[in-house]
């Protein structure tokens, strides 16, 4: 598995690629201003998780729009324990342990590599 992952929480990203360098999984980051297409032509991830932080409806159009430019691809948004529910995306609570976030985010990359 190889995750593509926007985010702008360094300490965050930092945390959680540690820990999946741990398990054998690859994380890029790309930064808000990184086309994502680009970004996922050049590192050939096969799950895009989007850490919405405070701004869900935003990382929710985000996923979104990404899931439908590519369906294949299993995509996951990271929010705030408290954040409203992203209609028809999964979200994940982005403060559990790493351990536990990436096991959820395994789940649905084999979820969703069973369907294709």
């Amino acid at each position: 598995m190889r995750i593509l992952l926007a985010s702008e929480d360094i300490p965050f990203v930092d945390k959680l690629s540690a820990a999946a360098a741990d398990r054998g999984v690859a994380i890029d980051r790309l930064s808000a201003e990184t086309d994502v297409d680009v970004a996922l032509a050049r590192h050939g991830a096969n799950v895009y998780v989007v850490d919405a932080d405070t701004g869900v409806r935003r990382g929710a159009r985000s996923a979104t729009a990404f899931a439908a430019r590519h369906p294949g691809i299993p995509v996951v948004v990271l929010a705030d324990r408290d954040a409203p529910a992203a209609a028809g995306l999964l979200l994940l609570d982005k403060w559990r342990s790493t351990d536990r976030l990436l096991a959820a985010i395994e789940t649905i990359y084999i979820a969703g590599s069973s369907i294709t």
